[in-house]
């Protein structure tokens, strides 16, 4: 059986859920049928992450979102290689990977795991990127999103041969709650009678955490020992950090860790309050901590938290929504237990094996379509 050759193209300058579902995937794919080859536009800690796990890996530094500069060496190394197919993620790579794949003569297949209007603190930024994403969206031989929610999304700017594909979890060690819930606390200084209110993500507008903090403020009038927890790091930091100090609002705040669903022992609630969310890994995450879950009916949140069984569900920005639902399993210990039992059950249905193996079957069938060896072009060639 012939084995493949397949280049990933991501930005990779931060490790978050595109980054962990491109990992993950690339350490499932079957070896025997399947080679993974991985392209990082920006240097960062990603870069390394898959070093590490022996893939393949080099970094063409994108300087800007129209910067092409990184094709000529991107496209020899692509040869070097005799890669078979370019799987993009994310708008820079979609850019290079879709017009490399087209001067190479290559199928290529983009992963979409967010919504590209929101993904930029620039309205003309989101503004480019959704330009070019359009303008190069015929080059494409197929594309896979995350959730059914963003397909819909994608079919709407001219996508077509779109397959929904959800991220998958692999089970996560948590051999000792109580243990892990003490130690992470007394590491970073967490009372332990305290109420813990967390989420994980990166540090950016669309993930809402500014109305998490607002509704945080609202319940500690009522729970004084609450305690706000986030995990992540990205732009929005400072300014997250100054809003909490004006509230008085006891927090932690971590900024990124590589384990980071280390941390969700320690938590007596886990709430994502985004206003655009692809899918949402991490509620699988919090799903099998059993911890319970409050989040935006954003998105393809409710395709993987069905509200009122696995978790309970508040319109995007609806701070006494959220101040609500919070407060009812604070209070009700049935609900909690129902959610958590509801979500325990659930969380294996989205398994890393599942997403490997569908992903395969595309790859499998783009492949049948394009036999032809990779062309030299002699302009790329070294001298």
């Amino acid at each position: 059986m012939k084995n493949y050759k397949i280049l990933h193209i991501i930005g990779g300058g931060e490790i978050g859920g595109a980054e962990q579902h491109v990992l993950s995937l690339l350490n499932g794919l079957n070896g025997s049928r399947f080679s993974p080859h991985l392209a990082c536009l920006t240097p960062g800690p990603f870069a390394a992450l898959a070093r590490e796990s022996n893939i393949s890996t080099r970094t063409f530094p994108m300087h800007f979102p129209i910067d092409l500069s990184p094709m000529p060496s991107l496209l020899r190394w692509a040869q070097h290689k005799g890669i078979n197919l370019i799987h993009t993620h994310g708008s820079r790579a979609n850019l290079l990977g879709r017009l490399g794949a087209k001067w190479l003569g290559l199928p290529c297949l983009t992963t979409v795991h967010s919504s590209l209007a929101h993904d930029y603190l620039s309205p003309w930024s989101a503004r480019l990127a959704l330009g070019l994403d359009r303008l190069t969206l015929p080059l494409t031989s197929g594309i896979i999103t995350v959730s059914e929610h963003l397909a819909q999304e994608v079919a709407l700017r001219g996508g077509q041969n779109i397959e929904t594909i959800y991220n998958g979890q692999s089970p996560l060690a948590f051999n000792d709650p109580a243990n892990s819930r003490h130690q992470f606390r007394k590491e970073w200084k967490i009372p332990s009678d305290a109420l813990v209110v967390g989420s994980i993500g990166r540090l950016h507008p669309t993930k809402g955490h500014t109305y998490l903090i607002k509704a945080a403020t609202q319940l500690r009038l009522k729970y004084p020992n609450l305690h706000l927890l986030l995990i992540g790091d990205g732009p929005f930091r400072q300014a997250l950090e100054s809003e909490l100090s004006h509230n008085l609002i006891p927090y932690t705040l971590t900024g990124y860790l590589p384990r980071a669903y280390e941390a969700l022992p320690a938590m007596d609630l886990f709430v994502l309050p985004s206003v655009s969310e692809g899918m949402g890994l991490v509620l699988l995450e919090a799903m099998k901590a059993g911890v319970p879950i409050v989040a935006s009916s954003v998105g393809g949140i409710p395709e993987v938290v069905r509200a009122g069984k696995d978790g309970l569900l508040v319109p995007p920005g609806d701070v006494a929504g959220f101040t609500k639902a919070c407060a009812s399993i604070i209070e009700n210990p049935d609900l909690k237990k129902s959610l958590v039992l509801s979500g325990h059950d659930r969380w294996p249905k989205f398994s890393i094996e599942t997403m490997v193996r569908e992903t395969e079957q595309v790859y499998t069938r783009l492949l049948d379509k394009f036999t032809r060896p990779i062309k030299r072009t002699e302009c790329f060639k070294r001298r």
